[in-house]
């Protein structure tokens, strides 16, 4: 049997730090006091940890930046790709692209993995990334910075960026609720994304403020897109005794359930009241507009590479987890309870 691969993520749970404070006196950097120091390389030794040999450890400063997408096609993707290409290119750094597809997802996260590792990358960036647990490993084992956007492992210590989603939907459903709605669905995003657990909690926190209870069958499974968000839709349109209003976790879904509001022949905003989140571009115009939770999607992507490069040029970022404020935009697509 092989001997298992000691890790730095091992490393740092034996001397109870953070896998950057290892990775920073690895690196021979300063921040790290005397005490925990001589900490890290006792665990270092009694481990028997070897670093891989990564370009950054050798001295190659390629200034490139790996981007891991589930696919390049949603508006949410092109608005945070808009501000990671504006921050790369202010702060230096190149940028190279892979996207993991719908179908085939698995084999080609293997492939870029693979990749990865005769790759000059410095670091990863990951958006939304499927097979998160697998690549998440893997780029631990090899020692290879990264910062994820819109997930996080819900403990405070792996870098990312994401946005107030709880919070976000919360304030939909204070909105919906003074507007007399009192049956309200709910649709999920991909629930192998923390952001969609995160925004399904919002919902339920907006029911238990008004001592509402949480009715499971108003609450659907979705993953994002505008053909489940017509299906779904359709679904509670058609129960027995159906919401007056709808809150979907992406605007592409909500787009969808307007569509199946008019195709069951109802007024949007007088007899059914739909919400969004993201507020991308084509909230504002399509009819009626579209009442949505806007979270800063190019400033998120932003803020995900300055973090890395911060963590690139061995520096700590004063947060690991950073979260950006949503903000409720109010339009035609909400109205009162007839």
């Amino acid at each position: 049997m092989d001997k298992p691969t000691i890790t730095l993520a091992d490393v740092a749970e034996r001397a109870r730090v953070s896998k950057m404070s290892v990775s920073r006196v690895l690196n021979d950097l300063p921040g790290v006091s005397p005490t925990t120091r001589k900490r890290i390389l006792d665990a270092v030794e009694q481990l028997g940890y070897v670093p891989n040999p990564s370009p950054r450890l050798r001295g190659a400063n390629t200034k490139l930046i790996a981007l891991l997408i589930p696919n390049i096609s949603s508006v949410y993707m092109g608005e945070i790709l808009r501000g990671v290409s504006s921050a790369a290119e202010r702060l230096g750094y190149g940028l190279m692209l892979y996207t993991q597809g719908a179908v085939d997802h698995t084999e080609r996260t293997n492939f870029y993995l693979a990749r990865l590792k005769t790759s000059l990358v410095e670091g990863v960036l990951m958006i939304v990334p499927l097979d998160y647990e697998v690549i998440v490993k893997d780029l631990d084992r090899r020692d290879l910075p990264y910062v994820i956007i819109d997930h996080h492992n819900g403990t405070g210590d792996e870098p990312s960026i994401t946005a107030t989603n709880r919070k976000g939907v919360h304030d939909a459903m204070r909105h919906l609720l003074a507007l007399g709605h009192r049956r309200i669905g709910f649709m999920t995003g991909r629930m192998d994304v923390v952001c969609s657990h995160d925004r399904l909690q919002g919902y339920r926190d907006g029911l238990a403020e008004v001592g509402l209870p949480y009715d499971p069958e108003l609450v659907l499974e979705g993953d994002f897109t505008q053909p489940t968000g017509f299906q779904l839709g359709r679904a509670l349109l058609e129960m027995h005794e159906p919401p007056t209003a709808i809150v979907a976790s992406n605007d592409m879904m909500a787009f969808g359930v307007m569509d199946a509001a008019k195709a069951s022949g109802l007024a949007i905003g007088p007899d059914i009241s739909i919400v969004g989140f993201d507020d991308i571009s084509m909230a504002s115009q399509v009819y009626p507009a579209l009442t949505t939770v806007r979270q800063p999607m190019a400033d998120m992507g932003e803020a995900a590479i300055e973090m890395l490069t911060t963590i690139l040029e061995g520096r700590t970022p004063l947060t690991l987890r950073r979260e950006l404020p949503t903000e409720l935009i109010i339009r035609s697509s909400t109205g009162r309870v007839g």
